[in-house]
Order: C-alpha cells, then structure tokens, then sequence
C-alpha cells in the first residue's frame, strides 16, 4: 500500500504515523515536508518537500497513490486568508493531484470545530470537506477531533496545562455558557484514528471524536486546579473577550482573530454524542 502522508512533523501526525507502520508490514509512505522536520527514521518512509500554500510540484509526487492522509494545516492565524489558501484550497489542489494519480481513498483529519459559527477556521476546515465529497472517492473518512491535549503543544489545552504546571496558575473563565471541552489524549486520538484507518470501509464516514466528558470552563479549571495545584484565577468573560480582541490586533502571539469564535462557536459534537471516545483519563502525564 502506498500511502501519501501529510502533517508528519505534528506531534498528532507523527504518533499516527507510528502506529501505522507499527501495524502496517506492506506499506510505502511518502511524507510531505512542509515547514517542520518528519522524525520518523523507517526505511517504508520517504520524505519529500510539498508546500500546500503554493503550487505543488507535481513531479516530486510518486507515480501512483493509493491512500492520502491529510493532517497538515493552519490552526492559528491572523490573516484569515492563510486558513482559506491551506486548508481549503491546499486540500482541494491535494486531492485534485491524487485522484489523477489513481488515488480511491482520502483520509482528512478535520476538527469539531468545522461549523459556520466557529471562526475562519472552522469555516475554512467545513469548506475543505465539502470539497472532498465532490470527488468520486471509493473511500473518504472524515476525522473530526475535539481538543486534543498530551502533546506538549503551545495550543489549547497544552497551552493551560503548560500554565497550570510552571506557574500554578489557571484562568477560570465566568460569563458565557457557551464555552465547552471535551478534552482528548493525543495518544487515545492516535490510537482511534490509525483503528479507523485501517478499516476497510467504503463510502464517506465521518468519526466524530472527543475526550471521554463534556467539561465547561469552570469544570476545565478545576481539573487543572486540583492536578497541578494552581489557583484558579476568576475572569470574566466579556474582559477576557476584549483582551484577546486586542491582542489579536496587535498580532501579538497571544490570540488570533477567530479564537473568540472557536471557543463559543457551536461544534459538531459532544463526548455524549461522539462516534468515538477517549478513556477517562484526564490530565493523565
């Protein structure tokens, strides 16, 4: 099986990754390298330059493919156009050049964030499945993960976490009902995932995935209170919100435009309605 792999240099990609050619014998991957480096040393595994931001060389694409594994993306941006060029016309002009290579199956890892109420994007992510379905795929498996934690990320739950461990301090934020979690052990998502890659499915399927419980944003912050012995440190929301709105202007690094957005917006599941779950096992090390 020769399988065209992107987002390899992602913590998330990579354990994927491993798994695979951990229970995969006969397989041939070609990495795309886009701006990280691909760690993975295993003589199935080739790795090649491919900028989903421009026109692909077409010629640095193997002859034939059989399956497609698309991680790579932009999560945080300033300039929404990045998240429109990668992650919904890259994914289009990737699937465009597999299908030409003979390609029947695609798996796109997408979020639960792909709604039209989640920012730039999740618009962005929910344009780029809508692409993919116009293609005559044997097989499209659509991933759509909650927020994946565990992965030493600068991100998201990581990003409280890393907070909470070196400063023992975790915002609690008040004032809108609408911001949920559903947290998800990058090594439980890892698992899911390559389970259901290696299924010999057909048709679309969509997996919605998330952490084994449904947490507000009080709830988020105890946990981390009572892990790492932080205070809880009480914000309220409509303050908060203006201060990531200011960040966000100032392209400072601490926000980007759409994250007010991806934090209330209305997702495609919930821990109770998910496809798949992760084992309860929050804030596990």
């Amino acid at each position: 099986m020769r399988v065209l792999f992107t987002g390899a240099s992602s913590v998330t990609g990579r354990h994927v990754l491993e798994r695979l050619i951990q229970s995969v014998e006969d397989i041939e991957v070609w990495c795309a390298r886009h701006h990280g480096e691909v760690s993975i040393v295993d003589s199935r595994v080739r790795v090649f330059d491919f900028d989903l931001a421009g026109p692909f060389a077409e010629q640095s694409l193997p002859e034939a493919i059989d399956t497609v594994i698309h991680f790579a993306g932009i999560t945080h941006a300033h300039d929404a156009e990045r998240y429109w060029n990668v992650n919904h016309h890259g994914t289009r002009r990737l699937a465009e050049s597999a299908r030409a290579r003979g390609c029947r199956r695609f798996v796109y890892i997408s979020t639960r964030c792909a709604t039209p109420e989640c920012g730039a994007y999740g618009e962005s992510k929910l344009a780029a499945e809508n692409e993919l379905k116009k293609f005559d795929w044997e097989s499209l498996l659509i991933i759509r993960p909650s927020e994946i934690y565990g992965a030493a990320g600068r991100e998201g739950v990581d990003k409280l976490i890393a907070l909470a461990r070196r400063w023992h301090l975790t915002p609690w934020l008040f004032g809108n009902s609408r911001i949920a979690f559903a947290p998800l052990h990058v090594d439980d998502f890892a698992g899911i995932v390559a389970d259901e890659i290696m299924k010999s499915s057909t048709g679309l399927s969509i997996v919605e995935l998330c952490g084994p419980e449904d947490l507000n944003a009080s709830a988020l912050a105890a946990r981390l209170a009572k892990r790492y012995k932080a205070l809880p440190v009480p914000i309220w929301w409509p303050l908060f919100a203006l201060f990531l709105k200011v960040a966000a202007g100032f392209s400072s690094g601490l926000a980007v435009p759409d994250q007010l957005k991806r934090l209330t917006g209305a997702k495609t599941a919930t821990a109770k309605s998910a496809d798949r779950r992760g084992r309860a096992r929050f804030l596990l090390d």
